[in-house]
């Protein structure tokens, strides 16, 4: 099965309004938000397509910041006090009929290369993600991500760790 990953402006609505990955507000947003906040700059949504033109996934990316106090204290050293720039993977999900398939690691992958692209011209420490539950946290957790901040479900990623990965990987 051929798979692409293509903006969702390219996506046909009646293959969004198909998708239904089990949880109502990811699926609502692809469906009535998305387009709307990537033509708008709100947040910029990838869709995992088959040759097919089914929906199989799909994950929105948008810069953000965190506070200086939320970093671990292990990264706060030579770091400014002020809001530190980032970016933010805000939502990720897989159809019901694709999840277990590994679909969620080639999306997350995917979405880590544009970002690393992404900052060879606009600056962020780190990727950061809110997982949205103790499932997501561990999906995260598998690929290095790790807690920041008061809130468990809060996490990170060093854009060194992901300049890594891709650096080697050229």
């Amino acid at each position: 099965m051929t798979k692409t990953v293509r903006s969702i402006t390219d996506i046909p609505q009646a293959a969004l309004d198909a998708f239904s990955c089990g949880e109502e507000k990811l699926d609502s947003y692809v469906q009535k938000h998305a387009k709307k906040n990537h033509k708008s700059g709100v947040g910029k949504t990838f869709v995992l397509v088959n040759e097919d033109g089914l929906v199989l996934g799909f994950y929105t990316i948008s810069m953000a910041s965190i506070e200086f106090n939320d970093l671990p204290e292990k990264l706060k050293k030579g770091m400014p006090r002020y809001p530190v720039p980032t970016a933010r993977i805000g939502r990720l999900a897989i159809d019901l009929k694709y999840q277990g398939k590994k679909l969620g690691g080639a999306l997350l992958l995917d979405a880590l290369k544009r970002i690393h692209e992404a900052c060879q011209s606009v600056a962020a420490f780190a990727v950061i993600v809110d997982a949205k539950n103790d499932k997501a946290k561990a999906f995260y957790s598998h690929y290095e991500f790790e807690s920041y901040a008061d809130d468990p479900l809060a996490l990170f990623l060093p854009m060194s760790t992901i300049n890594s990965l891709f650096e080697t990987a050229s």
